[in-house]
């Protein structure tokens, strides 16, 4: 997993405020939700399934991208697909922190739930295409424009300052609720989940919830 001090935390997501790196506000993607997500949610599943996971991760974490390029395709298509989770994506952004916020302003850009999720596998995907370019700004907007995203939509995207407040907020909560401090890092039903290294792990937690919202 990596590990981010909490005060570097906020100081890098000041830092990329002072250097212009914003992004466009969050779309609540329907009515739906689920009682612990925030309005500004971006999440799929249905709402008042059993179980609710909270993923805090970063686009620049090399373990989030393993996740999402594996277990995470299994808990989509065993829960998420057919109603028994749902599923809730927050940034915790890692260094480099400015292409984390940046890459989720992109991701955010059209305001919708499914779009989003979408341009999330694209940028875990394409990871390393992008946060190791010598032009990561210019890669960003090639991928963005895969997207549907003109440059004009772009710039205005990574020119809104909502974006690094939400991060801000998700990001306080997330480390003085839960303790957290590195990502991937999950939170079923309320509870900080330990140690998620596979599948199994999940279904481990998950399996028994549904069993018992079954009786």
């Amino acid at each position: 997993m990596k590990h981010l001090n909490r005060r570097n935390v906020f100081a890098t997501i000041a830092l990329a405020v002072t250097m212009g790196l914003a992004a466009c506000g969050a779309g609540s993607g329907g009515s739906g939700r689920s009682a612990i997500e925030r309005d500004d949610d971006m999440a799929i599943g249905n709402p008042d399934a059993a179980v609710t996971i909270v993923e805090f991760a970063s686009l620049t974490c090399p373990h989030c991208a393993t996740f999402h390029k594996g277990i995470y395709k299994d808990i989509k298509s065993k829960y998420i697909e057919t109603g028994k989770v749902r599923f809730v994506f927050r940034q915790f952004p890692t260094p480099p922190v400015r292409l984390a916020v940046g890459g989720e302003a992109i991701a955010r850009c059209k305001a919708d739930v499914d779009k989003y999720f979408a341009m999330l596998d694209v940028l875990f995907e394409k990871q390393m295409y992008w946060v190791r370019s010598q032009n990561p700004g210019q890669a960003l907007r090639e991928l963005a424009a895969t997207a549907g995203i003109s440059p004009e939509e772009f710039e205005t995207c990574l020119a809104d300052p909502q974006n690094i407040t939400r991060i801000q907020e998700v990001s306080k909560h997330a480390s003085d609720t839960w303790g957290i401090n590195s990502t991937p890092s999950f939170v079923i039903n309320g509870e900080l989940a330990q140690n998620m290294r596979s599948f199994d792990d999940f279904a481990k937690i998950i399996d028994p919830i549904l069993a018992a919202s079954d009786e």
